[in-house]
């Protein structure tokens, strides 16, 4: 019984390390996930976020802002793997979403807000979606739907009453 628990380990063993020499190999670390096809872009959804040495790792002084763009190689677990000058850092997908089509269209108009606390709707005249806005606000425009505005809130589709805004 022990000769077999200790030969499967060492099968085990094995197979690991011939996994890991296959993806480096490949151009791959051994930490390195992929869940979708690399490279692809993310965008950052926070201000001042930490770029680290690896997944939940060292601060290495590198800071992303809202908006910004990087190229993704992979994942580990929740943390993206970017291009960050000439080497690699990590980001937390808390703050960082992956940058879609939907995304990568060019904003040419923009809703600007007229009211205070304007109500953001899931659909014209639809539910409340518990965003407020405020007078000056500016969201990327996607359409119009009658008296009502759709535009992109942080990545979330709402709609805007004409009545408490315009399109610039």
């Amino acid at each position: 019984m022990k000769m077999k628990s200790i030969l499967t380990t060492l099968i085990m063993l094995l197979m690991m390390t011939c996994n890991v020499m296959a993806g480096e190999k490949a151009g791959l670390k051994s930490n390195e996930v992929t869940e979708q096809p690399a490279p692809y872009t993310i965008i950052i959804t926070g201000n001042g976020v930490i770029g680290r040495d690896g997944p939940a790792g060292y601060d290495t002084g590198a800071r992303f802002n809202k908006g910004q763009k990087l190229t993704c190689y992979g994942m580990d677990g929740s943390w993206y793997k970017v291009k960050f000058g000439n080497g690699v850092r990590w980001v937390s997908s808390s703050y960082a979403k992956v940058y879609t089509a939907t995304r990568q269209q060019e904003v040419t108009n923009y809703v600007v807000i007229t009211g205070n606390k304007v109500i953001g709707r899931k659909s014209p005249a639809g539910a409340d979606t518990g965003v407020r806005l405020f007078k000056g606000t500016k969201l990327p425009y996607l359409g119009t739907q009658g008296s009502w505005y759709k535009a992109n809130y942080k990545g979330r589709i709402i709609w805007v009453s004409d009545q408490y805004s315009y399109v610039d």
